[in-house]
């Protein structure tokens, strides 16, 4: 991009002074001799018509109207920056793409099993899946840096549309325990049991844990987890029983050869789907993110069903 008189290798060269404070190092990172970014820099000036560096104790320092220059480059670019990312964007959702983003406690269960079904919908379309702590995923939706998103956050913005589900909870529990063989996990039940749950901030261990106080009944320990996958694998080793969301705990139950039970007093979380908004949208993502949605939905739905049905 050349812009009045100016080449990308000249801005790029002056770019790599500003932040090496070395003609040498700015050259090593360009691939080009040093006296070649020497020759650059003295080009941008003499279109410029001021001085951009001055050498001080063997460092090229910017002069204030290089300092000047500089933060106007970098908001520059910054912009061209943003607008090759969308440009990527729109090349990716021609060719068939899209990206997915997910809590972690959905991206080993929900999310990719999701995103089969969807594969075999349409065979030629490629994914990015990406796992994300629930609180970063709104801002990245605002910045339509992925098409659709799963997440706990409750946080709405105008810059993308929101949808929310409620998601029952269950119990997971070792295999051969003995509250395996019970239909129903009660609140008396956990009495003198390890208990392992997710982080003080999470809905499900707040009211566990509020109403085992009200009771006054007393696990043996709890342990706290941040992932339900962790929780999951402690479980499968008979390190104690958790409560999780109920798509993580069929998919333990199925994969781990945990035991899954719902809880008496049902505790239900509330689960966002996040999309773009409709205009921001091509007609082909429009249509990969609606059926993906719609994927979604049905197996929440059957997994309040099948932990109706199983027990």
């Amino acid at each position: 991009m050349a812009s009045r008189g100016f080449t990308d290798s000249q801005i790029e060269a002056f770019t790599w002074v500003m932040k090496t404070r070395s003609a040498t190092e700015a050259a090593e990172k360009m691939l080009i001799s040093q006296p070649a970014v020497s020759r650059l820099i003295k080009q941008l000036e003499e279109r410029l018509g001021f001085s951009l560096f001055e050498r001080v104790n063997n460092r090229l320092l910017p002069t204030r109207h290089g300092s000047l220059f500089y933060n106007e480059v970098e908001r520059v670019y910054v912009g061209l920056n943003h607008l090759k990312q969308f440009a990527d964007k729109i090349k990716d959702t021609a060719a068939g793409q899209l990206r997915i983003v997910s809590m972690p406690s959905f991206a080993t269960s929900l999310l990719p099993s999701a995103a089969i079904l969807l594969a075999e919908q349409f065979p030629e379309l490629e994914m990015s899946l990406y796992s994300y702590r629930s609180e970063q995923i709104p801002t990245d939706m605002a910045a339509e840096r992925f098409d659709f998103a799963i997440t706990l956050s409750a946080e709405q913005d105008a810059r993308y549309q929101s949808y929310f589900y409620s998601l029952p909870t269950a119990f997971i529990v070792p295999k051969h325990h003995p509250l395996a063989q019970k239909s129903v996990i009660t609140p008396q039940d956990l009495q003198g049991e390890t208990l392992i749950v997710g982080e003080p901030e999470e809905r499900s261990r707040a009211t566990i844990i509020n109403r085992l106080n009200e009771l006054d009944i007393k696990p043996k320990k709890i342990w706290t987890v941040s992932l339900s996958d962790i929780a999951t694998r402690l479980v499968a080793n008979g390190k104690g029983i958790s409560v999780i969301n109920a798509v993580s705990a069929l998919d333990a139950e199925q994969h781990w050869g945990v035991v899954c039970r719902p809880f008496e007093e049902p505790i239900e979380s509330q689960l966002q789907l996040i999309l773009p908004l409709d205009k921001n949208m091509d007609p082909a993502t429009q249509k990969l993110v609606m059926e993906l949605k719609q994927i979604i939905e049905r197996k929440i739905y059957q997994c309040g069903s099948q932990l109706i049905t199983d027990n």
